[in-house]
């Protein structure tokens, strides 16, 4: 077994290696492309290379085209062999260390957060842009003054101006090709990588914002030619051969668009009207084609990647999934538990795209998954809390406070739909390597760490590996006492009896709100300014309110509607084969326009109309018969016991008792938990005096940091850990290796 984990992990490793040589091999085509004698060897290849099938540009097709083809196929093949082998949870021996690539280094700054990864990353793109733009355009200046200046021809200057701009569009195609592969949410890529959600969103914006900055260079560079050189009548044309201006005009006016609305005052305070107007990208993505069709064969497979995933989470969403069971907490934070098929998988950090039809038949928002897949049931739970308009409105369809404000009316869960896409997430169980976990969570943010703490306790019980983080540090920043009800929704002592033999978990809390602090002052003795008292005595105390069940007659198990397993992120295989049979697809196609001559003898409207005819086809036609032949095999292996939804580890008997007795349901919800810990009213946590005192306690420790809450948590908690892994020296002698990781669905 150790062998051939062994030569799986070998053979991964030589596959990375493939890929990082395909990746290299696309950018060197942007990087050799301004140098004379590339040029010539370029179009060496072209003759070589280019025919009738693929069209005359068989170099582009080489350089461009089949790399990202080939990146994609060998990151299936790697993903198919990580989940093949034995997830090592070894602890590093030896002096404490932490992955700088993935470490902040500079923790405040106008873009953010900055790892060293991110800062190569940022470099290298920008790097490659400057050197395309400024290579091609001094190298065409010095070409112009070296020549005659024809009679009649536009001045020297007039013609540096044009090529400049000419090659400021010609450089937005790095940044656009990249961009797409960030949001497509089950990219191969960001599995393969285990980038996670936030920095793959951040990605994505810095090259949208870098695509449509260059775009404004270029055309106002072509806007002064047009205007004071060339015909300013020219901005209105729509040429039938090369480039078409107009177009390219309302192709900027999208994306400028599309710039003002993901600006962060207005994501933040209108996120409805961002995520309407960035479907703008379509426009954009259309009349970019308009606009210059010949360059589509740049970005042509990042957007077929795009699409596909899109296909496939369309395919997904449609299954109308029912609502297993629903509560409301005291917090107000809704509790919703829906059934999954036994071949989803999903992981502690993993998150949901859900989708309210009652509440929206558009906005999908991510949530975190707050259940363990190893909890023996086939069901997935996740929490909502009422904080923007859109989770407010779910709570209201929920519970039905804009009709009636009485305690315990409730909607019956079972008429209440969701629709799904996912499970997506890091699948690496990253956290699992450390010696000791420090979770810091900011209200609702703490629902990823329920999920770790029960994945922990779960292996314990069920000795699924060895070397277990033996430590759990939990740190929960509320606003309201009422918020901490939800560490109650999990008992330690139900999973694992004696769970303190085996690791030991502590929770701090505090409650920022000083709505309790003289209570808490006078029931301790104590008259400090932050009164702090023990979660066992505050839960006893303070958090009296039980749950708001939903008790109401549902469907019957054997009926009961999961969510669909047709996910980007599920079955490699299948999913690969998809891929294939899309982009062969696309080839095939193209091939036959071109062998036929349909594609040359068309001007540039219906040549831009052809690529997205060839794309709907590659998808939907060519990729749909593979996706529709999964489903009809999952459904012939799948057993007909499956069907049925597994809601506890009790026999049906004792279920269909429990869920019928609503007294016994809330003296459950009374019983005491056994989280060991304390809470401190009235103020915010100080982080150097925590990190200071886990630095003693941590000592020569690999330490994984996790958190989950808004961006000044993050930036704070980051700069400790940046300040423990930059302290040169240390009085108590203390070693100790915090790792930063960010779990945040910030957009």
């Amino acid at each position: 077994m150790e062998s051939c984990t062994k030569g799986a992990s070998q053979m991964r490793l030589a596959l990375q290696v493939l890929i990082g040589v395909a990746l290299i091999w696309w950018y060197l085509f942007w990087f050799i492309q301004p140098i004379s004698t590339a040029v010539l060897w370029i179009r060496k290849v072209d003759k070589y290379i280019s025919q009738d099938f693929l069209g005359t540009r068989g170099s582009t097709w080489l350089l461009q085209v089949f790399p990202f083809m080939v990146v994609t196929i060998l990151s299936y093949c790697a993903i198919a062999l990580k989940r093949r082998m034995k997830p090592s949870t070894s602890k590093v021996t030896g002096k404490p260390r932490v992955n700088i690539w993935s470490q902040p280094l500079i923790t405040r700054s106008p873009l953010g957060m900055l790892t060293l990864g991110d800062i190569v990353f940022l470099v290298l793109n920008v790097s490659l842009i400057i050197w395309y733009i400024t290579k091609m355009s001094v190298d065409r200046s010095n070409l112009i003054d070296a020549s005659k200046l024809k009679k009649g021809a536009h001045s020297r200057a007039a013609q540096k101006l044009e090529n400049i701009g000419i090659y400021f569009g010609k450089a937005a195609l790095i940044p656009f090709a990249l961009l797409w592969i960030p949001v497509s949410r089950a990219s191969p890529f960001l599995r393969l990588s285990g980038v996670p959600f936030e920095r793959a969103v951040k990605y994505h914006t810095w090259l949208g914002l870098i695509c449509i900055w260059i775009l404004i260079f270029h055309g106002i560079l072509m806007f002064t030619y047009f205007f004071y050189i060339h015909h300013p009548k020219e901005l209105l044309s729509w040429a039938n051969t090369g480039i078409a201006v107009f177009p390219g005009i309302i192709a900027l006016g999208a994306g400028l668009l599309m710039l003002l609305t993901a600006l962060q005052t207005v994501r933040r305070n209108h996120f409805n009207f961002f995520y309407f107007t960035h479907h703008l990208y379509l426009v954009f993505l259309l009349f970019f084609l308009f606009h210059c069709v010949s360059q589509m064969v740049y970005v042509v497979t990042p957007i077929l990647l795009f699409f596909l995933d899109r296909f496939i989470r369309m395919i997904q969403s449609r299954t109308s999934v029912d609502i297993l069971s629903t509560r409301v907490l005291p917090s107000g934070a809704i509790e919703l538990k829906f059934a999954k098929p036994e071949d989803v998988e999903y992981h502690a950090l993993s998150f949901m795209y859900i989708l309210v039809p009652s509440v929206s038949q558009f906005e999908w928002h991510p949530f975190s998954v707050a259940s363990s897949p190893l909890d023996q049931t086939n069901q997935i739970c996740i929490y909502i809390k009422p904080l923007g308009g859109y989770t407010k409105d779910i709570h209201d369809a929920l519970i039905e406070t804009k009709q009636n404000r009485e305690v315990g009316k409730l909607k019956c869960p079972f008429g209440f739909k969701l629709h799904l896409e996912g499970p997506y997430g890091d699948e690496s169980n990253f956290y699992l390597r450390y010696d000791s976990l420090v979770l810091v969570a900011g209200g609702i943010g703490v629902t990823p760490f329920l999920a770790i703490l029960q994945d922990i306790l779960y292996r314990h019980k069920l000795h699924l590996a060895q070397n277990l983080p033996s430590s759990v540090h939990l740190i929960l920043c509320v606003r309201h006492a009422k918020d901490l009800s939800i560490l109650d929704t999990i008992n330690p002592c139900d999973i694992l009896p004696n769970y303190t033999d085996a690791v030991k978990i502590t929770i701090q809390a505090y409650v920022t709100s000083r709505d309790l602090v003289t209570d808490v002052e006078m029931n301790s003795g104590h008259g400090d300014p932050a009164a702090v008292i023990s979660y066992e005595h505050f839960r006893a105390t303070y958090l009296n309110e039980p749950p708001k069940q939903f008790n109401c007659d549902g469907p019957p198990l054997e009926v009961v509607r999961k969510m669909s397993s047709m996910s980007g992120a599920g079955n490699v295989k299948w999913i690969a084969a998809t891929f294939c049979s899309s982009f062969t697809g696309y080839i095939v196609i193209f091939g036959i326009f071109n062998i036929t001559g349909t594609y040359t003898e068309l001007m540039n409207y219906g040549r831009a109309m052809v690529y997205c005819v060839i794309l709907f086809l590659a998808v939907v036609g060519c990729g749909g018969p593979v996706l529709l032949l999964w489903t009809l095999i999952s459904r012939m292996r799948s057993p007909p016991k499956s069907n049925q939804v597994q809601i506890s580890q009790s026999s049906p008997a004792e279920q269909s008792e429990a869920s019928s007795d609503e007294t016994t349901l809330q003296s459950m919800e009374h019983d005491g938990t056994s989280w060991v810990g304390n809470v401190t009213f009235g103020r915010r946590p100080d982080w150097k005096e925590l990190f200071d005192d886990m630095a003693k306690q941590y000592a020569d420790k690999k330490v994984g940091v996790l958190v989950s809450g808004s961006s000044k948590m993050q930036e704070d908690v980051a700069a400790e850990c940046v300040r423990k892994r930059l302290s040169k020296s240390r009085s108590d002698g203390c070693n100790v290796a915090f790792s930063y990781h960010s779990v945040s669905f910030e957009l």
